[in-house]
């Protein structure tokens, strides 16, 4: 009988111990990708000035804990050409705009900037802008 009250007794506290284990944190999924630009990209063609164009990248959602990769093509729209092509990428979520400029556009031509923003910690949460340049 004794030997019944001491198993039972190992075993409610083994069970007892168990049942206060800490549990495994469970990570929220991380927030779609939702960016926009300084200034802002519409429907209108943008004017550059010179044969480069600066402009501010903004992640309007909560950054990815590891950061972003942006990756930028501009290319010609009379052929098709790439013209310019970059990637970057930021290192943490504190990051929430990123500085680009474009280069290499020649006065009187048409170009599509296309702008592929990606989760370093999620790799299908994606954005994207696209729009057009042209240098006066």
């Amino acid at each position: 009988m004794k030997k019944v009250t001491s198993i039972l007794l190992v075993l409610s506290i083994v069970i007892g111990l168990v049942s206060c284990k800490k549990k495994a944190e469970v990570e929220p999924p991380e927030e779609t990708l939702r960016v926009s630009s300084n200034p802002i990209f519409g429907s209108d063609v943008i004017g550059a000035l010179s044969s480069t164009y600066s402009f501010k990248l903004l992640i309007t959602s909560k950054p990815p804990k590891n950061g972003v990769k942006v990756d930028i093509s501009v290319k010609n729209d009379l052929d098709n050409s790439v013209v310019f092509s970059q990637s970057t990428q930021t290192s943490s979520s504190s990051i929430t705009s990123v500085d680009l400029q474009l280069a290499s556009l020649i006065a009187g031509n048409l170009y599509t900037s296309t702008v592929d923003i990606t989760s370093l910690t999620t790799p299908t949460n994606k954005a994207q802008l696209i729009f057009k340049i042209a240098r006066k």
